[in-house]
C-alpha cells in the first residue's frame, strides 16, 4: 500500500478541519499512482492484467510514443501517531511522532525503438538500427520506521510548526538497469543481427527471495509550516532523503559488449540431433549479460520528496491551494498543482484540482496533459476524519487516450 501521495496533505497539517490544538493524532493512509508521457492507462491495465494485446492496441500505443519516454508507478502505505504531552523536555509545545511506511517504486525511461522491440520484436527493424540508448529501469521495494519530534511556537497572529524525523530503512529488493549506449541492427534478409551496448546492472540478493533484510539504510525528514490569523497556511516538506546499502550478496555488473549473431543452422528440421538452441535460451542469455560472477555491495538513494504548498482562504466557504512537488533520484519532473476547496458545510469539503508534470514530463511543448483531480473530505465528528480522492480523474474517464491513474485515502483520529 502507500504513504506520500499527491493529495497535498502534509505530514502534520490540520487545515482540513480545525483540530490544531489536539492532544494526539493517529492516522492511516494509502495511495497509488501511475503516470507516463506516452503509455495510456488502458494499455497499461491490459498489460498488467495479462489480457490479450492485439495489433491494433499496439499500433495505437506506438503512435503515442515520443523519442524519449518516461513511466512511473508509486504504491505506498503507512500508519502514524503524533502525541503532544503536557510537558516534554520542559516544554509544553513539543510533541513526539512515530510512523511506519511501506514503499514500492518503479520508474523507467526508454526510447520508442526499445518499446517497439519489446512488444513487437525486431522484424519491423529489418535493414534498420533500433536505438536503445539512454534507457533505464529502477525498481525498489522497502519499508521504513520513523521517529521524530515536533515543536509548535508563535503568537496568536502567526503560528509555526517545525518537525524533524529519522527513519530506518529495510530493503526488500532492488533492480537497476542503465543503458548508456545501445543499438540493435537487423539484416534486411534476417540473416544476422548486430547488438552493441554499454550498460550497468545492479541487483539485490536474488539467492533468497523470502529474506526481508537484503538492504539497510536511513533517511531524514524535515517539516515546517506557518499559519496566519485567518488560517492561510504555508507548508514545506523534504522527506525520505536517505539511502539503502544492499548487502554482501548483492550484485553489480558493468558491460560494454558487441554481439554478432548469425542464427542457428538446421540442415534437417525433421531430424535435429540434440538441443541446437541450448546456448541461446533465455535463461542463459540473462545470466550471461545481467548477472555478475561475484557478489558486491552497492548503495542506492531512496526517492526523496520535496514539497511546497500555500493555502489561501477567500472565505469560510472557499479557499485555494498552490503546490509544487518533486521526487529526486527518479524520472519524476516537478509537478505543479492548483487546488480549489469548497466547504458546503462544516463537516464536508469538496476539492477540484488541476496538475501538470510528474512522470508526464515538464516540457509543455512535448506534453499538453493537464490532469483534473477530485477529492472529498468528511468529518464524522468526535475527531474522526476521512479524506479520499484522485489526481487523475481523466485517466478513468478516458483510459484510451490519457496516461495517468491513481487514488489515495487518509483516515485520521484526533484526540482532544
Amino acid at each position: 500500500m502507500i504513504l506520500m501521495s499527491l493529495a497535498s496533505i502534509a505530514q502534520f497539517s490540520d487545515h482540513y478541519f480545525n483540530y490544531s490544538n489536539c492532544k494526539a493524532e493517529g492516522g492511516i493512509n494509502a495511495s497509488y499512482e501511475f503516470s507516463s508521457n506516452s503509455i495510456t492507462t488502458k494499455f497499461l491495465n491490459t498489460y498488467l492484467y495479462r489480457t490479450h494485446i492485439d495489433s491494433i492496441n499496439k499500433q495505437w500505443m506506438f503512435a503515442c510514443l515520443s523519442p524519449n519516454n518516461t513511466l512511473g508507478c508509486d504504491l505506498q502505505g503507512g500508519i502514524s501517531y503524533v502525541v503532544f504531552p503536557d510537558t516534554f523536555m520542559g516544554k509544553s509545545n513539543m510533541g513526539l511522532f512515530v510512523k511506519y511506511n511501506k514503499y514500492y517504486h518503479v520508474d523507467m525511461s526508454f526510447t520508442s525503438d526499445l518499446c517497439k522491440l519489446f512488444f513487437d520484436g525486431n522484424d519491423q527493424f529489418a535493414g534498420k538500427t533500433a536505438d536503445l540508448s539512454q534507457s533505464s529501469l529502477n525498481v525498489i521495494n522497502y519499508e521504513q520506521i520513523q521517529f521524530g519530534i515536533l515543536e509548535k511556537f508563535g503568537d496568536g497572529k502567526l503560528k509555526h510548526t517545525f518537525g524533524i524525523g529519522i527513519s530506518l530503512n529495510n530493503g526488500y529488493n532492488n533492480s537497476i538497469i542503465n543503458i548508456k549506449n545501445g543499438s540493435l541492427y537487423t539484416d534486411p534478409n534476417a540473416e544476422y543481427i548486430n547488438f552493441s551496448a554499454n550498460y550497468d546492472v545492479f541487483r539485490s540478493d536474488t539467492s533468497n527471495s523470502s529474506s526481508a533484510f537484503k538492504g539497510i539504510g536511513t533517511s531524514i525528514n524535515f517539516y515546517y509550516s506557518f499559519q496566519t490569523a485567518n488560517k492561510n497556511t504555508f507548508e514545506f516538506e523534504f522527506t525520505n532523503l536517505g539511502f539503502i546499502n544492499w548487502g554482501m550478496y548483492a550484485q553489480q555488473l558493468s558491460k560494454d559488449t558487441s554481439i554478432h549473431f548469425d542464427g542457428v543452422n538446421v540442415n534437417d528440421i525433421l531430424n535435429i540431433q540434440g538441443n541446437v538452441f541450448h546456448n541461446a535460451n533465455v535463461d542463459s542469455i540473462l545470466h550471461k549479460y545481467t548477472y555478475a560472477k561475484k557478489n558486491s555491495r552497492y548503495t542506492t538513494m531512496t526517492p526523496a520528496c520535496f514539497k511546497v504548498s500555500y493555502l489561501y482562504n477567500f472565505s469560510s466557504k472557499a479557499r485555494t491551494q498552490f503546490l509544487i512537488q518533486k521526487y529526486f533520484f527518479s524520472n519524476y519532473a516537478p509537478l505543479f498543482m492548483v487546488k480549489v476547496h469548497y466547504l458546503p458545510t462544516k463537516r464536508n469539503i469538496i476539492s477540484l484540482n488541476f496538475n501538470y508534470g510528474g512522470y508526464q514530463s515538464d516540457d509543455i511543448s512535448e506534453n499538453h496533459n493537464i490532469n483534473p483531480g477530485l477529492e472529498y473530505a468528511h468529518n464524522f465528528g468526535k475527531g474522526l476524519v476521512m479524506i479520499a480522492g484522485t489526481n487523475y480523474l481523466n485517466g478513468y474517464l478516458w483510459p484510451y487516450s490519457q496516461t495517468g491513474q491513481g487514488i489515495y485515502f487518509t483516515i485520521k483520529k484526533y484526540f482532544l
